[in-house]
């Protein structure tokens, strides 16, 4: 009777392990499938930005399939990803998407846009009413701080427009990443914080637009070095 309750105990025992095994096998096999779809997806995107200059998202798992948006006909040159279903590449966004679904915007413009017209949409004034704090510090119109160090200037849509941790933040990744120059949007959201970013390129600025949780997300939206 022992001797068939061990071998009992061994039979499950190894039934267990390769069921266990099976799971991660099928796992595994999923991680490469998707790994492949990604990769196949993004050598079809740097064929289609062959020759132009941009700055394109690392890989981020958590991100999920996503929709190329470019349209190599029109005069000027942006594109855009969307959270989509599978990888994809379109001209115009396919199917029915909200605001939330738009991962990452780039474009190249003529130049930084003004002041004033970038915090617009932020203030109930008409006009701006900047207020020097210190040699890097202004607030404009009570909720929004200027923060500048060298030649980058950092914008914070904050309801404590004096605390410069966020801005510093950014300032000292730029600094890491060798940009010397440029001006940078942050929106406090619900837990979420849009980003808005202009850096030089050559005579004309880059334009980027994402959404992180945390600012150590810039990583993934600002690591890859423009192409």
């Amino acid at each position: 009777m022992i001797k068939i309750k061990v071998w009992r105990y061994v039979t499950i025992i190894g039934c267990l392990v390769l069921l266990l095994s099976a799971c991660n096998s099928q796992r595994g096999a999923k991680a490469v499938d998707l790994d492949s779809s990604y990769q196949e997806w993004k050598k079809e995107v740097t064929n289609a930005l062959d020759n132009r200059d941009y700055v394109f998202p690392a890989y981020d798992e958590k991100a999920g399939p996503l929709e190329f948006i470019y349209d190599p006909s029109l005069p000027d040159f942006w594109f855009e990803l969307y959270r989509s279903n599978d990888y994809r590449i379109s001209k115009e966004l396919s199917g029915v998407h909200t605001v939330h679904d738009r991962y990452f915007h780039y474009s190249l413009i003529e130049e930084v846009p003004d002041k004033s017209e970038i915090l617009s949409p932020y203030s109930s004034d008409t006009q701006i009413e900047r207020v020097p704090i210190n040699n890097e510090l202004a607030i404009i119109n009570n909720n929004i701080s200027e923060y500048q160090s060298g030649n980058i200037i950092v914008y914070e849509i904050s309801e404590d427009p004096k605390n410069t941790y966020k801005p510093k933040k950014v300032v000292e990744y730029l600094g890491k990443r060798s940009i010397k120059s440029g001006l940078v949007l942050l929106v406090n959201m619900e837990g979420r914080i849009n980003v808005e970013v202009y850096l030089p390129v050559n005579e004309q600025a880059a334009r980027l637009i994402f959404t992180v949780e945390d600012l150590g997300e810039l990583e993934t939206f600002i690591g890859m070095p423009v192409k």
